[in-house]
């Protein structure tokens, strides 16, 4: 038996009150828990119940800990931490900005042109900062990474063919703190949720899809700074209103602009319109009071974010 007071017990006490206010608010009935009860045997049936947890309390469960360097950045402003996922691969090139990220030649996808400044939350640029980024591309495909790698999610992602660190790269921000790379528009992650499985119909009851917005991971770092793990939306995607996962912070959600002006092509000496997204990174100090160290990045970290 545990002894009085232990984590268990602390945690499920509060857990147990947090459920029986939602209980007793919304006058769930014994059949609504039972009905939920075959539901959570559907899932086991289906082989996803241990997908239950990642989905609906992973980022929350993550937040709290791997997130806590850069919790309440309504405070200083300070970026929004996000999941880094389990797809995340070291080594990737090292590029000056204004860079490119390693591409195919016939890289399908609209090209996208990310670029901002690298800043403290006390407003300093910081020049040698360092942002390691990587996305899905067009066709849906992360490369350097297989089905398996996305355990326990059930995620079709047949990379061969691709190179290994295609649409990855470390972007070394300049004197101003400021960077720029480009890229095409990441193509649509799904959950890889068993079709009229429990989660997927769950997710039709909700009217949440089954799938990721539309994102740009990225690992933000800079010489006595708290390393930065977020990742950037777009506005206009419709997916970024509703998520099963948990809520995305309007902060990270950026407007995209379509740059076709001749003139402004031939400024960046291009041929081809493409979108463009400014985004902005505001990094915490590593002496910061109070704040929780996370220590080093880790490499593969299971999570529902992809």
């Amino acid at each position: 038996m545990s002894e009085p007071g232990t984590r268990l017990q602390v945690v499920f006490a509060d857990l147990r009150r947090a459920v029986d206010d939602v209980i007793v608010k919304h006058q769930v009935t014994v059949e609504e828990l039972s009905a939920a009860a075959q539901w959570l045997q559907q899932a086991a049936d289906d082989g996803e119940l241990q997908l239950v947890p990642f989905i609906l309390f992973a980022k929350a469960a993550m937040k709290g800990t791997d997130g806590a360097a850069y919790a309440h950045p309504e405070t200083d402003g300070a970026s929004h931490w996000e999941v880094e996922g389990p797809v995340h691969l070291p080594g990737a090139p090292t590029l000056p900005s204004p860079a490119v990220l390693p591409m195919r030649p016939d890289e399908p996808g609209e090209p996208l042109v990310v670029s901002g400044t690298v800043r403290s939350t006390s407003g300093e640029p910081l020049p040698g900062a360092v942002l390691d980024v990587w996305q899905i591309d067009a066709e849906n495909v992360y490369s350097g990474v297989q089905d398996e790698d996305f355990a326990p999610f059930r995620i079709r992602n047949d990379s061969s063919g691709i190179p290994t660190y295609n649409l990855r790269g470390k972007i070394t921000t300049d004197s101003d703190g400021h960077y720029e790379f480009r890229t095409v528009m990441p193509g649509v992650e799904s959950f890889g949720l068993t079709p009229g499985g429990a989660l997927d119909a769950l997710t039709r009851a909700l009217q949440l899809p089954g799938k990721r917005p539309l994102h740009i991971h990225a690992i933000v770092h800079a010489d006595g700074f708290l390393p930065l793990i977020t990742q950037i939306y777009f506005d206009g995607d419709p997916l970024t209103m509703g998520v099963i996962e948990g809520p995305i912070p309007s902060a990270a959600v950026k407007t995209t602009t379509w740059q076709h002006d001749p003139d402004e092509l031939r400024a960046r000496g291009v041929d081809w319109p493409y979108h463009a997204l400014v985004y902005d990174f505001a990094l915490r100090p590593a002496s910061r009071p109070g704040t929780r160290q996370s220590g080093e990045v880790r490499d593969t970290p299971v999570a529902a974010d992809c």
